[in-house]
């Protein structure tokens, strides 16, 4: 038998939740390391091409490791520079469980889910900056998705139980024709999603 899936906590903010709190935490330091294993790959050959003679095949390697580690280091930096976004949207709205689904990958290769936020509104988000699976990390309860933010642009996004937030953020906004947005409210502009009453169209 299946266990149901378990409830938001009844606190005022998602990130009073202690799971959600170290989930975040842990998704920072993977960052950092990301980051920091990007920057020190090309010093380390160089060091090692510096004292030892490498043979011919590792040649190409090196070339491929100094031509990819800028572009991989910079997305990683500009990835930890936005993750603070998502610690304020969770400092500013609870949690709330939805029905979700997974619609298959499109021509974009897009990890979409598909949110049902009331019974006649689809919200369909995708995570940012970097696109993952929520239907399969660590998630006993794939029809169900824990949401903290503004449906009107997204918020963040967890399998049940909160302990892997991650940011998301709605395709409409992006995709063909621009959505007619309502005016943003104080909440969504303490949390970083508005300013002066209009949600920012961003893509993290």
């Amino acid at each position: 038998m299946t266990r149901p899936a378990p409830a938001p906590p009844l606190t005022k903010t998602a990130f009073e939740h202690p799971p959600t709190a170290e989930g975040y935490g842990r998704i920072v330091r993977r960052r950092r390391w990301w980051l920091a294993g990007f920057l020190c790959a090309p010093l380390g050959l160089v060091t090692a091409g510096a004292h030892l003679r490498a043979p011919e095949w590792a040649i190409p390697l090196f070339a491929l490791v100094m031509l990819i580690s800028p572009v991989t280091a910079l997305i990683s930096a500009l990835a930890l520079i936005h993750t603070p976004r998502t610690a304020r949207i969770l400092q500013s709205y609870p949690w709330r469980a939805y029905q979700c689904s997974y619609p298959p990958r499109g021509q974009r290769q897009d990890f979409l889910i598909s949110v049902s936020v009331a019974p006649d509104q689809e919200l369909l988000l995708h995570t940012s900056p970097y696109r993952c699976n929520l239907q399969y990390k660590r998630n006993e309860h794939p029809d169900t998705i824990w949401f903290a933010g503004d449906p009107a642009c997204g918020g963040v996004v967890s399998p049940a139980g909160g302990h892997y937030p991650v940011r998301a953020v709605r395709t409409g906004l992006w995709q063909g024709r621009p959505l007619e947005l309502p005016a943003a409210d104080a909440l969504a502009e303490g949390a970083g999603l508005a300013k002066e009453g209009r949600y920012l169209r961003r893509w993290f």
